[in-house]
């Protein structure tokens, strides 16, 4: 009999050797069961999912790929798990995903327990349902349990998510030594960075001034300001995120989205405004509160001008030329053939007469300076 293993884990362990990752430990175990029940198991038709949430069902590549091994016939003929849970934690997706793996005729065994998992009966199935509900509902706790430790950091002022343009992350270790010697990190701090804060009160200062995020961009990009995190140069959509990022004037919101799960993947949606948490943070403050009201009047005055309509009802500001149906063919399809960029609709002036034609979106909007190959002029098409 030719058995494949699934193991998965929901948290993924970085800087752990493969051999002591949990999802390499069901892996020697499952081996080792298929050894003692007389099973081969080839390296092909071991299947891992690391650092995966149970209820994921669409993003997990190593699940795909087994699934994907059982047609048009399975390679296999038993599947070995350590439980029920590594299969998933989403009652719904989970039974149909067995069901499809024992339709294919193949039996699936658990090791833990030395166990197979059928549905012949009305019994069986009463039984996986319950098995899932608890898996389920474990996820839920878990779930809940990672929010209540990252409220606690939030209003600590602590780091919970990646890095911000204008700080650094800069590690917090305990007193004493751990067991190995080495002072355990406690938490994440951020930390003001002098060069990138005088770059974002600049960007504050230049909207007062009534530069548009274009020319901003364009400007910033111009003069070689290094853009956040290596992206290709400055965007207007980075410029406008900073003018509305909040943490920026002393103040952090935290709690404004969330995650659910839909069609068997994570999808972040929005909170209502009522369940937002603010928490001040005078210590983060980069733009003063002048600034920062400066910034934002001028974008409210140049918001009401573009939202002008004329009599007969049309818009008069313009929306962005990717983000609309656009009455030019290759708009938002056709693709710049020297840096990937998108092509656009555009107008340009000769003389008296605004000429039509198809130009980079990167030039259009970052300039010479912040395109991805310089010598590229972004001319029409």
């Amino acid at each position: 009999m030719i058995a494949a293993i699934y193991a998965r884990k929901s948290t993924e362990q970085n800087g752990v050797d493969d051999q002591e990752k949990s999802v390499a430990r069901q892996v020697e175990h499952a081996k080792l069961y298929a050894a003692r029940k007389g099973w081969s198991v080839s390296e092909d038709d071991v299947f891992v999912d690391d650092g995966i949430s149970g209820a994921e069902f669409v993003k997990r590549s190593g699940l795909a790929r087994m699934m994907n091994a059982l047609k048009p016939k399975p390679r296999f003929q038993i599947l070995i798990m350590s439980e029920d849970s590594r299969l998933g934690r989403e009652a719904i997706e989970t039974g149909y995903v067995l069901k499809q793996i024992l339709d294919a005729g193949v039996r699936v065994f658990f090791y833990l327990e030395d166990r197979e998992r059928v549905l012949d009966t009305a019994m069986d199935k009463v039984m996986l349902s319950l098995a899932n509900f608890a898996s389920e509902m474990e996820r839920e706790k878990a779930r809940q349990r990672t929010y209540d430790a990252l409220l606690r950091k939030a209003k600590n002022l602590h780091v919970t998510g990646g890095k911000v343009y204008g700080y650094d992350n800069q590690d917090v270790l305990a007193d004493t030594p751990g067991p190995d010697g080495r002072r355990q990190r406690v938490c994440v701090v951020r930390v003001i960075n002098p060069d990138q804060a005088a770059i974002i009160r600049r960007i504050f200062q230049m909207c007062v001034e009534g530069k548009g995020l274009t020319r901003i961009a364009k400007t910033l990009n111009a003069e070689h300001v290094a853009p956040p995190r290596q992206a290709r140069g400055w965007a207007p959509t980075a410029i406008r995120e900073m003018l509305h990022r909040s943490l920026y004037k002393g103040e952090i919101v935290w709690n404004k989205t969330h995650k659910i799960m839909r069609g068997g993947t994570k999808k972040q949606v929005d909170r209502p405004k009522a369940e937002w948490i603010t928490i001040a943070a005078p210590d983060l403050q980069i733009v003063s509160t002048e600034l920062w009201d400066a910034a934002h009047a001028r974008m409210d005055q140049a918001r009401k001008v573009f939202a002008r309509v004329s009599s007969n009802g049309r818009l008069m500001g313009r929306p962005s030329r990717l983000d609309m149906e656009s009455p030019y063919l290759l708009s938002g399809m056709g693709r710049c053939s020297i840096c990937g960029g998108a092509i656009i609709g555009m107008t340009r002036g000769h003389g008296h007469v605004r000429g039509r034609r198809y130009g980079c979106s990167y030039h259009h909007k970052r300039g010479v300076s912040g395109h991805p190959i310089l010598s590229h002029r972004g001319r029409g098409y």
